[in-house]
């Protein structure tokens, strides 16, 4: 409370006329931050304090820039604050010194540098440590926004982690409801190693918002940390990684960086999934050493006009522009054929039957019970493997190699369009019995998702096909009776359930935030079939899931087994939804609603590399060591597993990037094309997977560092990877041999 009174007293005075009319004995201007706002210094109880002032709401206040954390074994916690003993005023910044007392008359020199470019300001701080004691400690340096408003009125963005409120967060995960309980109060600080980029941003009603950035994330950690999923304390010199988040209190929003990255007051333990979501802190701290030196860089980006989804792609463009993640070049079409082989060494045959199991060990020596199921979509992608055993038969010089991959291929839809599918008898088949199966059987209904992603799967293969001179009616005529019934299920206001009772058509799941799923299949079966109805539904669903919440940026419901939470499988589809109508209608609105999508979902996608440890053994980490992480993508909020969905987007990104005009979506077609391959196994580098084209399916860079949940490869992990090769082709077969990397490596 004593803070808060001497904010409004500070501030009191900031805004007098008296203090606006030039210098006083309390304020001395800094400079300019963008047009309006003044970066100032302010003199309080015979300190210097920063000011940020004329920027809004997010006008940012700090009397005390100097803020220690103290730690004793096993759990005293002090704190302590200062402001600079020394301000001086350099050209376009500040030098601001102090010295500290701390625990057992150990001392502390703290040396800021402050300066300015343009909308932001940019702090170099180093803190040297004199004397030792037995005590661990961090560094913070944070702003208070001074007016007061509650959580519910005030937009964060934690890329791949929090998008506005706490709604559509898990209540228990990082910065859900949970965090902030009846009165309205909470502290969120994140690990950097657990977001994408390095950034935390507030964002407020009147359009202004304040971002903070590590422009040279280090991630270094120790062994110990990684597999820390206990949540215990730690004091350690070698912690690089820092948090990013924000406290409110009393309404006021006070967020910054602290270091080393101790994280609160919700952590996940690690080693779990959903759950695993812990009310509690995991503290890291240097220890008071003599000697130890404290150096990280943080920058803080004031802005304003813009409504929340325009300013959450500023704030990550930002970040991206300051981080520069490099392209891996990878040889593609070594990485195609390898691939290609895993699927056809997987399709089982039994009788007339053939498919892929959904769930198989990525690595040699690891037994699992077999599994018999051949799922459709999600997961599962049986049809999308068998439309890429084909495309690669059409170009494949090995004329035994291309005969094996058509019979396979063929022989998979020929097992799936035998499903009855009005109303859909289930999501795949028992490979041994040909019973229909489902992709959760736990969950006895059958999902929209599932159907939308292999129904436009097969037209595309139907398509391609075609083109070739090879028609199958009876393909075309499969897709037509789903595509009839689901337009039976469309609801008045457009959108369609989530999910059904398999064989009774029966509402399971009446949510139609997942609408955008059966859009392009229904694009693609109108452009086959000639019958508007089908583009006129896509077209109702994807205004639905639009005035839903995607407008705000708000989206959800991609996954099947973590439903109506945001998640980066909403954007991607809703990317693939909407160019396709505008595709087939040159309608600018799809184009437009298209980018918001995409800005969204490549705030999944990390644009740093985490070190692994150091002292881990090589052979037992999933994620090998020297391996970059740039490229992979958070899955969901809620959790930090990572994988590489988004290879399956590379077409989009280029298109966007062609119709926009945007070149900052071609960089991201390149990351995707190359960089999420990092960790796929080719000739020559096939890790400890089975051999060249395995891959496991996703991994988690905090804790547990470097390690997955299981081994597993399912089919989406080759098919992903797969339709990002063969759709930028399709699409433009001289920019695919461009992007294939330099001297054209990789392309065919």
């Amino acid at each position: 409370m004593a803070l808060q009174v001497l904010l409004l007293l500070v501030i009191s005075v900031l805004v007098s006329p008296l203090a606006l009319s030039g210098s006083t004995p309390l304020q001395r201007e800094i400079g300019r931050v963008g047009e309006k706002a003044r970066f100032v210094a302010i003199r309080a109880q015979g300190k210097w304090g920063l000011a940020v002032i004329d920027a809004g709401m997010a006008s940012a206040l700090q009397p005390k820039p100097i803020a220690f954390e103290f730690y004793k074994a096993p759990d005293a916690i002090s704190h302590l604050s200062s402001g600079y003993d020394r301000l001086e005023i350099l050209s376009g910044g500040a030098l601001g010194t102090t010295h500290v007392t701390g625990p057992d008359k150990t001392r502390f020199t703290v040396e800021d540098r402050w300066s300015i470019n343009g909308t932001e300001i940019q702090l170099s701080r180093r803190v040297v440590v004199a004397g030792t004691a037995n005590y661990g400690f961090l560094t913070s340096i944070t702003f208070s926004h001074p007016e007061a408003h509650p959580r519910s009125e005030v937009d964060y963005f934690a890329p791949g982690m929090i998008y506005g409120s706490p709604g559509h967060l898990s209540a228990a995960a990082i910065g859900g409801s949970d965090t902030y309980g009846a009165e309205g109060r909470g502290e969120v600080q994140i690990r950097e190693d657990r977001l994408p980029a390095p950034v935390f941003g507030v964002h407020f009603s009147d359009g202004s918002g304040l971002t903070v950035l590590d422009p040279t994330p280090n991630g270094v950690t120790t062994s110990a940390d990684s597999h820390d999923t206990a949540v215990q304390t730690m004091v350690d010199e070698r912690y690089q990684f820092g948090a990013l988040g924000a406290h409110l209190a009393t309404g006021h929003h006070e967020q910054g960086f602290w270091f080393p990255g101790t994280e609160g007051e919700v952590t996940y333990a690690g080693n779990t999934y959903p759950v695993g979501q812990i009310h509690s802190w995991r503290r890291r701290y240097h220890p008071i050493q003599n000697g130890l030196t404290q150096q990280y860089h943080v920058q803080f980006r004031f802005s304003r006009g813009e409504k929340f989804p325009a300013y959450c792609r500023d704030a990550w463009r930002w970040a991206y522009d300051k981080l520069k993640p490099p392209v891996t070049w990878q040889n593609l079409s070594l990485l195609q054929r390898s691939i290609i082989d895993v699927l056809a060494s997987q399709v089982e045959v039994a009788g007339d039957r053939a498919g892929i199991p959904n769930f198989v060990s990525s690595v040699p020596g690891e037994e699992w019970p077999t599994d018999p199921h051949a799922i459709m979509g999600f997961t599962g992608k049986n049809l999308e493997s068998a439309e890429f055993l084909l495309a690669d038969a059409q170009v494949d010089q090995d004329a035994t190699r291309a005969a094996r991959d058509r019979e396979l291929g063929l022989a998979v839809f020929k097992s799936f369009v035998r499903l009855a599918m009005n109303p859909p008898a289930g999501e795949g088949f028992d490979i041994e019995t040909g019973k229909p199966e489902l992709a959760i059987p736990r969950d006895h209904r059958v999902y929209l998702r599932s159907f939308g992603d292999d129904m436009k799967a097969t037209l595309r293969a139907y398509h391609r096909e075609k083109l070739h001179g090879n028609l199958h009616p009876d393909w075309l005529a499969w897709t037509r009776q789903f595509g009839d019934w689901l337009l039976t299920q469309q609801q008045t206001e457009g959108g369609f359930p989530r999910a059904w009772v398999p064989g009774t058509g029966e509402v399971a799941d009446a949510s139609p935030a997942s609408s955008y799923n059966p859009v392009p299949f229904l694009v693609l079966l109108s452009q086959e079939t000639g019958d508007p109805r089908y583009l006129k539904a896509a077209e109702r669903a994807a205004d639905l899931v639009w005035m839903g919440g995607q407008s705000s940026g708000q989206f959800v419901g991609g996954t099947i087994d973590n439903p109506n939470v945001l998640d980066k499988e909403a954007g991607t589809l809703s990317i693939e939804a909407y160019l396709a109508l505008f595709d087939a209608t040159k309608a600018s609105q799809w184009l437009d609603r298209a980018r918001v999508a995409a800005d969204y979902a490549e705030t999944y996608i990390y644009i740093w590399n985490v070190p692994m440890p150091a002292e881990e053994d090589d052979t037992v980490l999933h994620w090998k060591k020297g391996v970059p992480t740039y490229g992979v993508q958070l899955i969901a909020t809620g959790h930090t597993l990572v994988d590489d969905y988004m290879a399956f987007d590379v077409d989009e990104y280029a298109r966007l990037a062609r119709w926009t005009g945007d070149q900052h979506y071609l960089a991201i077609a390149m990351l995707l094309l190359h960089d999420t391959k990092n960790m796929t196994a080719i000739p020559g580098r096939t890790y400890d997977l089975k051999g060249p084209g395995w891959q496991q399916e996703h991994w988690s860079f905090a804790p547990i560092r470097g390690f997955g949940l299981h081994r597993g490869w399912l089919p989406w992990v080759a098919t992903s990877q797969l339709k990002g090769i063969f759709g930028l082709r399709d699409f433009d077969p001289e920019l695919y041999r461009q992007l294939s990397g330099p001297n054209a490596k990789g392309g065919n």
